[in-house]
């Protein structure tokens, strides 16, 4: 079991990880601050969604300067980047420079994340990687709750200015945990352009990967932003729902990734993805806080080791050289489907209201399912 090899690399990278999405998950309360200052929700979107397109349309050059340059670096230049950012806002109110802000975050989080990620799965054999990343994607899920959950005390007893200390405070700390961490041989490659991150990208192994993690990511990002506005036509709370969600994601992903075999690992992915669906087409079913509940242990088991799982299976045999570009992308496809089937979704909620709009968020994510199911066994046979 991969918990008897852990190095040191591996333990800071996963610890400095944890600590930057404390950081990261601070700004989900950014809004809060903007309505302090007056700022229209128009403006309120376009700042928060500034950020996710900002992420995604720089992964493909960070993630090649992290293959290029090294992780360490990289990722030591994306705290500071991420410290810096989060400290001016104490001092700035501008829109506009509000927005740069929001695209050198949107910066840092690229490359941290893919920098942290890689330096993870390089510091693991390919036995180890499926347990060994969904133990270190294990502690985002735990950020959350040291992230938004003190952090609306901290505004509310403190105020703004606090607020910002203790979010930049956490990436401070990660920073220097991050200065332990050794180059490995192998991880630098000085010839690589950025055109390479796209043909990566192209291989059929990896294309059907980062599909996969798109239907995944179209079904996360639909409950996480309207499964609220949902509930409360109900008259219900989501509160119970983040509560096990933090709960079941994390132990299940220390605990129960080691109890599946890696023979025909992506089709038993496919099945989690089903299940996942089948959760989610239920959300419109949902009349009491006990079914709250229930959804959210099923949403998250069936969801919790998809996206570790995934990138184990395109990590498998690649060189050190390359996880940053494996990384940024696996990242961007999940970026993009949050984000752009969210736009989506909001749509279908505002026309047909959000009972159509989850079912349709379900079956598309079947459909997905039985495409790559279909197109995986054709490839076997």
């Amino acid at each position: 079991m991969f918990f008897k090899n852990l190095n040191k690399n591996f333990l800071l990278a996963t610890f400095g990880n944890c600590l930057f999405f404390v950081n990261f998950s601070c700004f989900f309360l950014l809004p809060l601050f903007l309505d302090a200052n007056n700022y229209s929700k128009s403006e309120v979107g376009i700042v928060m969604s500034t950020f996710g397109f900002s992420s995604i349309l720089l992964t493909p050059y960070t993630s090649t300067l992290i293959d290029k340059y090294g992780k360490k670096i990289l990722s030591l230049i994306a705290l500071f980047l991420m410290i810096i950012s989060s400290i001016s806002y104490i001092f700035i109110v501008d829109f506009k420079i509000i927005l740069l802000l929001r695209v050198i975050q949107g910066a840092a989080f690229s490359i941290f994340f893919n920098s942290s990620s890689a330096i993870a799965s390089n510091s693991l054999n390919d036995k180890e990687k499926k347990d060994g990343l969904s133990f270190f994607s294990s502690f985002t899920i735990i950020s959350y709750f040291l992230g938004p959950f003190f952090a609306e005390k901290i505004i509310l007893h403190f105020g703004f200015t606090e607020f910002f200390v203790y979010a930049s405070v956490f990436s401070l700390i990660s920073f220097g945990l991050m200065t332990f961490i050794v180059d490995e041989k192998g991880e630098i490659d000085n010839e690589i352009q950025t055109s390479s991150f796209f043909s990566i990208i192209k291989e059929s192994k990896i294309l059907k990967i980062l599909v996969a993690n798109f239907l995944l990511a179209s079904g996360f990002g639909v409950v996480m932003n309207f499964l609220s506005l949902s509930l409360k036509e109900k008259g219900l709370s989501i509160g119970l729902f983040f509560v096990g969600y933090s709960i079941v994601v994390s132990l299940s992903r220390i605990f129960l990734s080691n109890s599946l075999s890696t023979k025909n690992l992506f089709n038993k992915i496919l099945i989690m993805l089903g299940g996942f669906a089948l959760a989610i087409f239920f959300v419109p079913s949902i009349t009491s806080i006990y079914h709250v509940v229930l959804f959210s242990v099923f949403f998250s088991l069936s969801y919790s080791l998809v996206y570790p799982f995934l990138s184990s299976i395109a990590l498998v045999g690649k060189s050190k050289s390359l996880t940053g570009r494996i990384f940024g992308a696996i990242n961007s496809s999940f970026s993009i489907g949050v984000n752009v089937m969210t736009f989506l979704f909001g749509f279908i909620a505002e026309i047909f209201g959000f009972a159509i709009m989850f079912k349709f968020a379900s079956l598309i994510i079947f459909f997905g399912v039985f495409m790559l199911y279909f197109n995986e066994r054709e490839r076997i046979e």
